[in-house]
């Protein structure tokens, strides 16, 4: 080997360390890269978490800001005059009443879900997870007077003796049900029946508000952002309560 082809085979030995070397100190970089941004990342989930707890502590229809870490959190509150969420079998919604006569829409069932609609109403039974939910529902007035009324998603009605309901919900609901309430009434427990189920309650008139949405953001210095969403409804009786039957004196079987 002569001299020139010794310093060639030099130069190219130390062009691929040279690249091998940079392109480990670029991989290094880019590590530590995204573990400052998954750090950045996960400083402003924690942060806006706050924001939301901030809001749940002292809820009102307003919004707020405040600093978690250095970083700046917006958060805002809306009231909701309507009700809206997913309810498990047995679990009791309510509706606030305002004293004024109105009717409200109910509706319940996701019909596109497997779980809240296993059999889309053929085949069903009246037992729990066999049929889409029915739902059983307490209208309470002023004087403590309960008048009840039971619905049914498929047609179970000889089987349960509730009505069967027909007419079709909108959006993605199954079945929609209007309910005529008095000015006297105070107040409408919904009992979800052999299924889970989406309930949406809505009125002719404008309810009390019945949930808060909080939205809350933060957004690091290195510019990484988060936001999150949660809806809080108004605080209800616990579902057992709706099985306690209550007396201003003894009872006499």
């Amino acid at each position: 080997m002569n001299k020139g082809q010794a310093v060639l085979l030099i130069l190219l030995v130390v062009a691929v360390a040279l690249g091998l070397g940079l392109s480990i100190i670029s991989q290094s970089t880019t590590d530590v890269r995204i573990s400052q941004q998954e750090q950045d990342a996960a400083r402003a989930f924690n942060a806006a978490e706050a924001g939301i707890e901030t809001a749940l502590q002292d809820i009102s229809v307003i919004g707020g800001s405040l600093t978690i870490d250095s970083i700046p959190v917006e958060y805002t509150v809306t009231g909701k005059d309507f009700l809206e969420a997913k309810f498990n079998e047995n679990e009791s919604a309510q509706v606030i009443l305002d004293g004024t006569a109105n009717t409200l829409t109910v509706e319940w069932v996701d019909k596109n879900s497997g779980e809240e609609n296993p059999n889309n109403c053929t085949g069903v039974s009246a037992a729990s997870g066999q049929t889409a939910s029915s739902l059983l529902v307490s209208v309470i007035d002023n004087n403590y007077q309960v008048r009840r009324y039971g619905f049914n998603a498929c047609a179970l009605s000889a089987s349960n003796n509730l009505t069967d309901v027909v007419q079709a919900g909108s959006d993605n609901y199954l079945r929609k049900y209007q309910l005529a309430i008095a000015a006297a009434d105070r107040l409408i427990r919904i009992r979800p029946l052999y299924n889970l189920t989406s309930l949406r309650v809505t009125a002719a008139n404008p309810l009390p508000t019945q949930a808060y949405q909080i939205n809350s953001s933060a957004q690091a210095p290195t510019q990484e952002a988060k936001a999150i969403e949660v809806t809080r409804l108004e605080p209800g009786t616990p579902s057992i309560f709706d099985y306690v039957l209550f007396s201003g004196g003894d009872l006499v079987k």
